[in-house]
């Protein structure tokens, strides 16, 4: 059979974004828990998947959870925490952005790269040329010239990648029938993402040069005191568990919120706000400032000085950090 045929056919049927996780070793209830499953959405389901939905297929010896119209898989971060003692695969198409592949083992992303250009400096991971012999015979290589148009099928050469790696072959119409599956949230998996962190520049040159003189226990101080006020501001500094869980973190021994704590509760509710305003700030801050690195902590914690907005003047804000980071 042609393999790259057959890949070009799912990537048709599955649509112009989708997310394609195979996770060895673990069972459809065990990949959907690792991906961040609500509890009590998971259930064997039949047609389209809810919005936010991912459903599980048992494929030998992998479990392949498939994202119509998602992409969480696809966020190392995630995807380093589903692969824990085992490997994951992740296979991206968003055509509204970058396709993407991913192949963690034991907690490390050892290969990720943009499928539709994947020149060897831009391959990141623990061991970027892993896959080099692989890649090649399936046509995932930068063009030679500026007309070789070898992004084509980037998304279908990389199933094949995937099913190279796997021995997994996607199903024809998996969608199709009743399969196992829930609602899955991110949030509660991995700790903060790149992108949640504040990053250095002209106008926080004060501020970064602050904290890079700052001892820890000042950095956690002024991390957690900014989470406190941006949750007061927005009036639900009084949720149970939060005075708690921030507690700890001033103290260095912060932990992820469990999904099913009470706070974990009340972060659900946030999240699935129909309009989150800075609600999306506070959780993004959140589970920043509970990783155990006070510079991650403070850079998380900081990072809705970026956003400002109605809530606060971002400008005082950062003078104010700036001063308490200085504070002896």
């Amino acid at each position: 059979m042609d393999d790259l045929g057959y890949a070009r056919s799912r990537v048709a049927e599955l649509g112009e974004r989708f997310c394609l996780t195979f996770v060895k070793g673990v069972d459809e209830r065990e990949a959907l828990a690792r991906m961040g499953a609500y509890p009590d959405t998971v259930g064997e389901r039949a047609g389209p998947e809810p919005a936010g939905h991912a459903a599980a297929l048992t494929a030998g010896a992998w479990t392949l959870v498939i994202e119509p119209g998602g992409a969480a898989g696809s966020d190392h971060v995630l995807l380093e925490a589903v692969s824990r003692g085992t490997e994951a695969v992740s296979v991206l198409r968003d055509d509204a952005a970058t396709p993407r592949f991913t192949y963690a083992v034991k907690g490390t992303t050892t290969v990720a790269f943009d499928p539709s250009f994947p020149a060897p400096e831009v391959t990141w991971g623990s061991d970027p040329g892993l896959l080099q012999h692989l890649m090649q015979a399936v046509g995932l290589r930068e063009p030679a010239g500026e007309d070789e148009e070898t992004w084509r099928d980037a998304e279908a050469k990389s199933l094949v990648l995937a099913q190279r790696l796997t021995g997994v072959r996607v199903p024809e119409d998996a969608l199709a029938g009743p399969r196992l599956s829930a609602r899955i949230e991110p949030w509660f998996v991995g700790g903060p993402r790149p992108a949640d962190l504040l990053r250095p520049g002209p106008r926080f040159a004060d501020l970064f040069a602050a904290a890079q003189a700052a001892p820890d226990e000042r950095k956690r101080t002024v991390a957690v005191a900014e989470v406190r006020r941006l949750a007061g501001l927005l009036g639900v500094a009084g949720t149970p568990g939060l005075a708690t869980a921030l507690d700890e973190a001033a103290r260095g021994a912060g932990r992820p919120v469990p999904m099913d704590s009470e706070l974990g509760r009340h972060v659900r509710t946030w999240l699935e706000a129909a309009d989150p305003g800075g609600l999306g700030l506070l959780t993004t801050a959140l589970r920043g400032v509970l990783d155990r690195d006070a510079d991650v902590a403070l850079r998380a914690a900081l990072r809705p000085l970026r956003a400002g907005g109605s809530l606060f003047d971002p400008d005082t804000a950062r003078e104010a950090v700036t001063a308490a980071l200085r504070a002896s």
